[in-house]
């Protein structure tokens, strides 16, 4: 740790409002703009430059890079979105290495409880007059929704999670 951890402000607090943000822009838009990924990641850089010792900062980079080449090639395959593959990347830079395996089966499970949110929200909407193209295009899924609710329950519970399941 570093001198600035003491003062730094909670990540959490800057996180929490960019996937509230990524999960609204995703269901409303099915993208996720360029600036709220750069936001994700200038929280990232900063808080890591503050708060990590260099050890942790290059292995962040080495899994983001792996979340990166491996999203990359989801894209080409047209099996994710290029917004959801920089999300992906960027949020990691957020995960401690430690905790890395915990946020896979937490994102695993907000994939799951957001087919079934999705599902559920498109059997209640009206398709044909909705805004929301999310509703409208049911042949796609926004992975923002469940990207996002991964990663606010980990900026609840990572800790905790990581604490009971790692230990």
């Amino acid at each position: 740790m570093t001198a600035f951890a003491d003062i730094a402000v909670p990540v959490g607090w800057l996180v929490a409002p960019l996937m509230l943000a990524v999960i609204l822009c995703d269901l409303r838009l099915m993208r996720i703009p360029n600036g709220l990924v750069g936001l994700v990641l200038v929280v990232a850089i900063v808080s890591l430059a503050m708060t990590e010792p260099l050890t942790e900062i290059l292995w962040r980079f080495c899994a983001a890079l792996v979340v990166f080449a491996a999203g990359l090639a989801l894209f080409a395959a047209r099996l994710m979105g290029g917004g959801d593959v920089k999300l992906m990347a960027a949020l990691t830079l957020l995960i401690p290495t430690a905790a890395l395996p915990v946020f896979g089966l937490l994102f695993s499970a907000c994939i799951v409880l957001g087919v079934i949110l999705l599902v559920a929200l498109r059997a209640m909407s009206d398709a044909q007059s909705t805004r929301w193209l999310s509703l409208r295009d049911r042949r796609r899924f926004p992975l923002g929704l469940s990207i996002g609710m991964a990663g606010l329950t980990f900026v609840a519970l990572g800790e905790r999670l990581t604490s009971t399941l790692v230990a």
